[in-house]
């Protein structure tokens, strides 16, 4: 019998595989989960360390074809399946190496060496030697470090702040295995204690805190206790912080802290309220001005788009902004129930987003986490247009329990599901009144009640929700005959004039019949390689000036009827009068202009200079690529594609020295295919 133990996902991976008979895609195995393929390669790892603790056969990837289980390892897979999880050590996949040495360095009463470190996690020296390196790394881009000496061990060195809301992330994230008692180095008696401390505070004040910040900030208080710390408070009025009821109630219930750390403290408890905004707490309404143009600024040259109501778009994010700034300046993390859903059902636009606030988290310096980036994926998702509307218009009205963000999206979700419908307005559930004088249908994320028809899906759209709304008898005999009226104008040339009535007929019964016709226009799964060819890749030795640079890499979009030449002119003017501002990295340019400038469909083409285009005295370019977007969100996915490649100067100096087209988009494949499996 193994000693150790996997976790319920891991064991649900395993009758997957077990009930299959042909391969699994890990692609497949993801959407089947919820989770993404990082993940479900994640949890592989453990599975097979866990086989071969069990000496097993461990399972491998085949490359372009998944998973199967051999047929002589299926029984004693069952079997172990079958045996109680009795084993005292969990297997930690590297990811959760990473944080737990973080944690466990974070709250040790005594020097940590590589021996606790081996112990902590069950693994090897080698194995822990790599997981520092790469916790060093993880470490960085929020200006911490993990240090050693001989004589203290390891520590981690940098702001208190950044540092303690790191802490609170990852125990959140920890937090199962936490329950589990899988983390054995916390005193758990002790966060115990100072969690009943917590909660009688929440009682006492009357106020609901969001689940799950109250245990964490029980586990860092120990580490409070042990190693206090002096706080520089910017724009905090202390004096007015101490009146307050959450001061007093610290005061009572933790006397040993110090003064400082009492006001650390009350901040997290003002800022882990639900649906709360501290009063007189707010950010300067000028910072959140500028912070907000910049944040939308960045979106929009990271996703190559503009948006047409910039202006309710920066206010709908100021509202959010002024609480999520004061949560960020302390290291308050409050979570995303939502975070998740938001990831796997929009990654494209999740993936942008997190490349967009990388300005906000050098501006503000502090880390973003990814509950916070999935809120403003929202925002920016709401207010992208959808393209297309029609007349004949079914009334909509969207309810929502009260996110602006959430309520938001879902319309739009709901107008690009149902181009021809008319999303009347967003209203709260409590604001609901006399809907059946403006509308046709509801489409809530609560139960409501009302003598229209009621359509309840949740928060973020699932394929789920969206068959339901297609389905729905007021909205499928619309839906239904707008395909089936597309459908028939591309195939009535291929009829006699005398069978139109009877193709009508069977196209209608086709769709009645079938889901495929509506599920293939709900998601574009399009991208990098699904557009970039031969005829739209080019490699030049040079280019007289970076105008000649751009019209090189336009060619190809030219010949194939993409885009006008008005596209490139209006590119080049732009570039001429607003300086290289479409710079990707150092050595990549992205050229675009709006799809009103010449776009004629969705296109893109990339040019490799072996002598780097000059632009500016700072700025050259080795790859030009030129994108031709339609719309403002067809193009999303090669967009992430595009910037998993460049985000590596590894990967771009592999690109820029291919020496044939042919090379070249083997290159990327592999590249792209690469970037997936890590």
């Amino acid at each position: 019998m193994s000693a150790f133990y996997i976790n319920a996902r891991c064991r649900q991976i395993l009758r997957i595989l077990l009930e299959q008979r042909e391969y699994v895609t890990m692609d497949r195995l993801a959407k089947q989960l919820g989770i993404s393929r990082r993940s479900a390669y994640y949890d592989l790892c453990k599975i097979n360390v866990w086989l071969e603790q069990a000496g097993a056969e461990k399972l491998e990837i085949e490359r372009g074809r998944g998973l199967l289980l051999p047929s002589d390892s299926r029984a004693c897979i069952e079997a172990l399946l079958n045996e109680p999880n009795t084993g005292d050590n969990y297997i930690f996949s590297p990811a959760e190496r990473m944080k737990l040495i973080f944690l466990y360095t974070m709250n040790a009463s005594e020097p940590v060496f590589m021996e606790q470190l081996m112990d902590c996690c069950e693994v090897s020296r080698n194995t822990v030697f790599h997981d520092l390196k790469d916790a060093a790394e993880s470490l960085k881009p929020f200006d911490l470090a993990l240090s050693f000496h001989n004589k203290r061990g390891y520590e981690i060195v940098g702001s208190p702040v950044r540092a303690r809301a790191l802490f609170i992330l990852y125990f959140k994230e920890m937090l199962p295995l936490y329950r589990e008692g899988t983390l054995k180095f916390f005193d758990r008696e002790e966060i115990e204690r100072c969690y009943g401390k917590l909660h009688r505070i929440e009682q006492d004040l009357g106020v609901e805190y969001v689940d799950g910040a109250l245990l964490a900030i029980a586990a860092l208080l120990p580490v409070m206790l042990r190693h206090p710390k002096k706080f520089d408070f910017p724009g905090l009025d202390r004096a007015e912080m101490v009146q307050t009821p959450e001061f007093r109630a610290v005061q009572a219930q933790f006397p040993q802290l110090s003064k400082d750390e009492m006001l650390y403290l009350t901040l997290h408890l003002l800022g882990s309220r639900v649906n709360a905004v501290p009063p007189g707490l707010l950010e300067n309404e000028q910072e959140i001005a500028d912070l907000v143009r910049a944040l939308v600024s960045e979106f929009e040259k990271v996703a190559c788009i503009s948006f047409d109501k910039r202006q309710s778009l920066e206010q709908a994010l100021a509202v959010h902004l002024k609480t999520s700034l004061y949560r960020y300046r302390f290291g308050i993390q409050i979570g995303n129930l939502l975070c998740d859903d938001i990831k796997n059902e929009y990654p494209e636009l999740f993936g942008i987003t997190k490349i967009a606030a990388r300005r906000l988290e050098r501006i503000i310096e502090l880390p973003i986490p990814d509950e916070e980036i999935a809120y403003l994926a929202l925002h920016f998702g709401a207010f992208l247009k959808v393209s297309e509307p029609q007349n004949d218009r079914l009334r909509i009205l969207i309810v929502c329990v009260n996110g602006i963000s959430t309520g938001n999206m879902l319309k739009r979700e709901v107008q690009k599901l149902l181009p021809y419908a008319e999303i009347v307005r967003v209203v709260a559930a409590v604001n609901l009144m006399n809907a059946q004088n403006i509308c046709d249908l509801i489409i809530s994320t609560v139960k409501v009640n009302s003598v229209l028809p009621v359509i309840t899906v949740h928060p973020v759209l699932t394929e789920f929700d969206r068959h339901t709304i297609l389905s729905h008898r007021l909205v499928a005999p619309k839906s239904l005959t707008i395909k089936r009226d597309k459908l028939f104008q591309v195939v009535k040339k291929y009829v006699s004039p005398e069978d139109y009535e009877n193709l009508l007929a069977d196209l209608t019964v086709c769709l009645q019949g079938g889901d495929s016709f509506v599920e293939s226009d709900v998601k574009n799964d399009s991208g990098l390689l699904s557009v970039l060819d031969e005829s739209r890749v080019a490699i030049f030795d040079a280019a007289d000036s970076w105008q000649s640079s751009i019209r090189k890499a336009g060619r190809s979009l030219l010949e194939h009827g993409s885009i006008t030449r008005r596209y490139l002119d209006t590119i080049i003017s732009q570039i001429d009068y607003y300086g290289p501002y479409m710079f990707l990295t150092e050595n990549v340019i992205l050229a675009h202009a709006k799809p009103e400038d010449g776009v004629n469909c969705l296109d893109l083409a990339l040019t490799v200079f072996r002598e780097p285009v000059k632009f500016t005295e700072t700025r050259r370019a080795r790859l030009v690529i030129l994108l031709a977007a339609e719309d403002q969100e067809k193009h999303l996915k090669i967009l992430q594609d595009i910037l998993v490649l460049v985000s590596d100067p590894a990967s771009v100096e592999r690109i820029a020295g291919c020496t044939t087209p042919t090379e070249l988009l083997a290159s990327i494949g592999r590249l792209l295919a690469q970037a997936e499996e890590d």
